[in-house]
């Protein structure tokens, strides 16, 4: 009989490897992040919360409805609302009810907003470069294989349980 492939090496080890793979993800988003809330604070006056918001808005030139922006960020329709009011206030966005479901509502960019985020779009294109500068194309490549991997896994292990 085949050990299971989940196990083999014992559970020692696995957690370890897999307490070493959650914290290395961590340190890799918390650097990345952290270069990049920098620079668009910095440049924009943009957090990463905002700028994500805003890309989602780039989505959907005709606009989009929050519920697919929450959906989408994977965040709360509480979190949206208050992104939505500061980029309201911002002038960076419009909101109207949607036409077809009154209980929903449609954000788009101003024009303020369209220069802003695209001008902010660049920055973030460059910072991620400066990021994984020192890192070969080819690493690249494979992380991104294994990272999509893993989620695969998971997620599947999630579905069946």
């Amino acid at each position: 009989m085949a050990a299971d492939p989940r196990t083999s090496g014992g559970k020692d080890d696995r957690r370890k490897a897999e307490t070493r793979i959650w914290l290395q993800i961590l340190a890799l988003e918390s650097a990345i992040f952290t270069t990049l809330n920098s620079a668009l604070g910095a440049e924009f006056g943009l957090s990463v919360a905002k700028f994500e918001f805003l890309a989602q808005v780039d989505r959907y030139p005709d606009g989009v409805n929050l519920g697919t922006i929450s959906s989408n960020l994977k965040v709360t329709s509480g979190n949206v609302s208050g992104l939505v009011r500061r980029l309201l206030a911002d002038g960076l966005i419009t909101k109207k009810m949607s036409p077809e479901d009154r209980r929903s509502f449609i954000v788009r960019f101003t024009p303020k907003g369209k220069r802003l985020f695209d001008q902010a779009n660049a920055l973030h294109a460059q910072k991620l470069s400066e990021c994984f500068a020192e890192a070969p194309s080819g690493l690249l490549e494979d992380s991104l294989t294994m990272l999509r991997s893993l989620t695969s896994k998971m997620l599947q292990e999630h579905h069946h349980e």
